[in-house]
């Protein structure tokens, strides 16, 4: 904040104001305590920590390096499906493509969470970026696991991650 204030004296007076700091009791505000999750984790995946987003992060590793596979869960749809595959597109350089695009490539699973969506999101000229995605639309809330690599670490992991997706279940 800057205050300005005029009067004939000819002298310059600077202030220095303490800032009015807002604490924030946990960080992880998008983890909801009563919605707890469980999964069978690929042995050679390792968790790892992640930023407070995320419910869960895990190193997954393939023979030129290592995957990054998150998990996040938000309450209600959370923007929807297309918004969140668009913003991936973009993240391995691809432009955003029409709802209806996204509805005809999401590939339908059914894992012990329900039903799911899965992307494959490669760019064929950038062999170094490329996404792997599940989303759970649930009742109250949805799921989204992502699995971010090189295009050769989507192909080596990828049965593992679909077997991660179908694994989740909601612990009681």
């Amino acid at each position: 904040m800057i205050f300005i204030s005029c009067n004939s004296d000819d002298h310059i007076r600077t202030y220095r104001l303490p800032k009015n700091v807002i604490q924030k009791e946990n960080s992880k505000t998008n983890i909801d305590t009563d919605f707890k999750m469980d999964w069978e984790r690929p042995d050679q995946w390792k968790e790892v920590e992640g930023h407070s987003m995320r419910l869960a992060s895990f190193s997954a590793p393939f023979s030129k390096g290592n995957g990054d596979v998150s998990i996040t869960t938000f309450g209600g749809a959370s923007g929807g499906i297309a918004p969140n595959v668009n913003r991936w597109l973009g993240q391995v350089g691809l432009n955003p493509i029409s709802p209806a695009e996204i509805t005809e490539m999401a590939i339908k699973k059914v894992g012990k969470l329900g039903d799911y969506s899965y992307f494959k999101l490669i760019n064929d000229g950038n062999v170094e970026s490329a996404i792997l995605a599940s989303i759970f639309l649930l009742e109250d809330r949805t799921v989204f696991i992502k699995l971010s690599s090189t295009l050769i670490g989507i192909k080596e992991i990828e049965s593992d991650f679909l077997r991660f997706c179908n694994s989740l279940f909601e612990r009681n």
